[in-house]
């Protein structure tokens, strides 16, 4: 794999990471975390992601077992526990 391939996925992952550890932050609000909520507390990185990624996101944390869709429209995700730093 060509270090520009290699450097463009990591990239990609990392900021998706960013982008889970902000909705997950959050996410601990007593409303959850809209897609809405999400870009007014993030950086410039984390509103141009979109909300596409947001619900990417959210499938991920849901997956992992961080939290829960509250309400499925407008998107809301609900953390449940704390993520552990690696």
């Amino acid at each position: 794999m060509s270090q520009v391939k290699t450097d463009e996925l990591w990239g990609e992952a990392t900021e998706r990471m960013l982008l889970m550890r902000h909705v997950h932050q959050h996410g601990f609000q007593a409303d959850g975390c809209t897609w809405q909520v999400a870009k007014q507390q993030g950086s410039r990185a984390i509103r141009g992601m979109g909300s596409k990624r947001f619900a990417e996101a959210v499938q991920e944390l849901v997956s992992l077992g961080y939290g829960v869709v509250k309400i499925e429209k407008p998107l809301t995700y609900r953390s449940l526990k704390k993520m552990t730093n690696v």
